[in-house]
C-alpha cells in the first residue's frame, strides 16, 4: 500500500480505497481509521493478531477487547488475511518462527498453544468466564497428556508419581463422561415411552437404545 500511496494509485477494492485516504492523509471511514490505528501501534498490533491467530471471531473479540466487529473484519481484510494460512502447520510455522519483537513472539505463540479461551481470560484480566464445558473438555484433555509422562520417566521418580495423579483425574472424568451420556440415553428412552405415537422395542422388535442410534 505504501508503493501504491508514493505512486498515487488508488486501489480498486473499496476497503484499500480507504486505507489509501488514510495513509494519504485524507479523511477515511472510521471503522478503517481504527483498524489502521491498531496495525500502526505494537502492542494492540501483536494483540490483534494473537487473537486472530487463536481463531477468536470478530464478536468474541468485542466482547474481550471492546473492539467493534466492523473494525476487527476491516482489520483481517487489510492487515491479517486468515486465507494465506493454507492449514495448522501454517498458522503454527508463522506462531512459532515469529522474531519482529519478543512480546508479539511470546503472545502469539501463546495464543497458538493455549487457545483462544486462555487468551481471552489472560487479556480480560480475568473477567472473561470459561464454559463449564471448555473447562471440562480441557482439563480432560490436559490430564491424559500429563499421564503420559508416565511412559517415558522411571516408574519411581517424582514426575512419574505426578502423571500417576493425572491419570487418575483423566480416568475420573472419562467415566463420568460416560456417566453423564447414559443418563441422556435413559431420558430421552423414557421420553419415548410416554408418547404413544412413539414406534419402541415392543412394535418394532428393535431394543430401544438400539432405535436411539
Amino acid at each position: 500500500m505504501k508503493k501504491a500511496v508514493a505512486a498515487g494509485t488508488e486501489p480498486v477494492d473499496s476497503a484499500e480505497r480507504a486505507l489509501f485516504a488514510q495513509m494519504s492523509g485524507k479523511k477515511a471511514p472510521t471503522d478503517v481509521e481504527r483498524a489502521f490505528d491498531i496495525h500502526e501501534e505494537f502492542y494492540k498490533r501483536e494483540v490483534m493478531e494473537s487473537f486472530l491467530l487463536a481463531e477468536a471471531t470478530p464478536q468474541e473479540i468485542e466482547d474481550v477487547l471492546r473492539v467493534s466487529v466492523p473494525i476487527t473484519e476491516a482489520y483481517m481484510h487489510l492487515f491479517f488475511d486468515l486465507d494465506v494460512f493454507e492449514d495448522e502447520l501454517d498458522r503454527l510455522n508463522y506462531a512459532y518462527t515469529y522474531d519482529k519483537n519478543d512480546f508479539g513472539a511470546k503472545l502469539k505463540k501463546f495464543a497458538v498453544d493455549m487457545g483462544k479461551e486462555s487468551l481471552m481470560v489472560r487479556m480480560s484480566r480475568g473477567s472473561y468466564v470459561v464454559p463449564s464445558s471448555s473447562v471440562q473438555e480441557s482439563v480432560r484433555s490436559t490430564a491424559f497428556m500429563l499421564s503420559q509422562l508416565a511412559k517415558t520417566n522411571n516408574a519411581s521418580s517424582a514426575t512419574a508419581k505426578e502423571a500417576y495423579r493425572w491419570a487418575q483425574l483423566a480416568l475420573k472424568a472419562a467415566v463420568e463422561d460416560d456417566t453423564q451420556d447414559q443418563g441422556n440415553v435413559d431420558r430421552v428412552v423414557m421420553e419415548l415411552e410416554t408418547v404413544d405415537e412413539t414406534t419402541n422395542e415392543e412394535t418394532s422388535g428393535i431394543d430401544k437404545v438400539d432405535i436411539l442410534h
